[in-house]
């Protein structure tokens, strides 16, 4: 099975990111058509900011909005439950004694609670660079029994991770936890994806924003986007040759 690769590219793309801090609707509304598929992240780039400690009040009820503004267009949604990465500062998302894993698990419990229906993308946290952990946050979602009863999750804590010993053992890990589920990886790294290809189901990443032949300033104008979007893509093909949704 060829792994589905989301991005928000500036073509016509049938696997598609949606940013929950700035979902481009329009994008959605022009190319539905070509569209099969739709994952609206979680807007976890907010902890970027190290000041920042959680989502605004109500974020979850304002991405199952987002999840029912885009339904009538796209026949499958799935939407990410607020997660707290370790991996851009670690330990600053530690609050109350919980740690991010447990914190993650307390909106999982609370987003599946209140909307049972939806379409939920589970994330499977872990502590920073420490692969071993996302074991934990498994044992938490098997005893809440959402194991057996959620088909899609995550591994979401390598957005920023370089190492690619370190993804292919934590991928590997969680791959043979839950072997018969669907499993995404949130911003994976060209390296560490060839490695990978073979376990996962979709992957995404914004990478192709900046030229890949050479260091670069972020595209600036959408012939730039497209330029590098393009670029972006052969090198994928030379990394794994069979990606669904490549043209």
């Amino acid at each position: 099975m060829d792994p589905k690769f989301y991005t928000l590219p500036p073509i016509p793309w049938p696997y598609v990111l949606v940013n929950a801090n700035n979902p481009n609707l329009a994008y959605i509304r022009k190319n539905w058509r070509q569209i099969d598929s739709v994952i609206i992240d979680s807007g976890v780039e907010i902890f970027k900011d190290p000041r920042v400690k959680d989502y605004p009040e109500g974020w979850i009820g304002r991405l199952v909005e987002l999840y029912n503004a885009i339904r009538p267009w796209v026949k499958e949604v799935w939407v990410t439950v607020p997660d707290y990465p370790d991996d851009y500062h670690p330990k600053s998302l530690w609050l109350d004694g919980k740690t991010n894993i447990e914190r993650t698990i307390d909106n999982v419990i609370k987003a599946l609670d209140a909307y049972p229906k939806v379409n939920w993308l589970i994330p499977i946290q872990g502590h920073n660079r420490d692969p071993i952990s996302l074991l934990k946050s498994i044992k938490y979602l098997r005893e809440l029994g959402i194991t057996e009863t959620r088909e899609y999750f995550a591994v979401a804590n390598l957005c920023v991770e370089s190492k690619t010993e370190l993804i292919v053992k934590s991928v590997g890990l969680v791959r043979q936890e839950l072997p018969n589920k669907k499993l995404h990886v949130f911003g994976i790294k060209l390296n560490a994806l060839k490695k990978i290809s073979h376990l996962i189901d979709s992957f995404d990443s914004f990478a192709w924003t900046r030229p890949v032949k050479k260091p670069g300033h972020s595209a600036k104008t959408l012939e730039e986007r497209r330029k590098y979007f393009y670029e972006w893509l052969d090198r994928l093909k030379e990394v794994i040759p069979k990606v669904d949704g490549l043209l």
